[in-house]
């Protein structure tokens, strides 16, 4: 046993030596070269522009999903912060994707009581007919929570204005299970309701 351990020894020396005589900057790490894609986000929860574009700079993954499945533009749209969502869109960042539990940006958004950047998240491309889980879409989510601003706007856009969800619910019935009376008016100017 005595001798296994001396014949270890010298291999341990050596790489102690080693690592005495290295220069330190070639075995000190950043955490940033590690963890890009984390510092990433922390800066767009941060809305620190000039960090973004670091990481950015150094490849971090535009779209990626965090531990409570949310990517950059999910922290972008609940900071209600335009610079930085158009900031991510010009970089790549994919305003279809499903976050959460099948869930759009979208309904996210509007799930959140947020409307100023509904024109912006249109204007990139998002699916207004999008079903969660329940076969909900934005709208619905947005009259089911009260969310006023968020209907007036997304009555505007173009949709589907039959889609019911996965219950057999339109845009009408929750209208019309609504309390907010402009709610109602606001879905009835659509067209007609059952």
């Amino acid at each position: 046993m005595n001798k296994k351990i001396i014949e270890k020894k010298p291999y341990f020396f050596f790489f102690f030596i080693t690592i005495i005589f290295l220069n330190k900057s070639v075995i000190s790490v950043d955490d940033s070269d590690i963890l890009i894609d984390r510092v990433f986000m922390t800066a767009v929860k941060k809305s620190n522009y000039k960090k973004v574009e670091e990481m950015l700079d150094k490849d971090a993954a535009v779209n990626y999903k965090d531990s409570k499945n949310l990517v950059a533009l999910s922290y972008a749209l609940l900071n209600d912060d335009r610079k930085m969502f158009n900031l991510l869109v010009s970089s790549g960042a994919n305003t279809k994707v499903t976050i959460l539990n099948k869930t759009s940006l979208l309904i996210y958004y509007v799930n959140i009581q947020k409307y100023s950047l509904i024109e912006d998240l249109v204007k990139s491309g998002i699916d207004l007919n999008f079903q969660d889980k329940l076969g909900m879409t934005a709208l619905m989510h947005s009259i089911e929570k009260g969310n006023v601003n968020a209907v007036n706007l997304l009555v505007r856009e173009n949709f589907d204005k039959d889609l019911t969800d996965f219950s057999g619910k339109t845009i009408f019935d929750y209208a019309d299970s609504s309390r907010n009376l402009l709610i109602k008016k606001m879905v009835k100017t659509l067209g007609v309701s059952n």
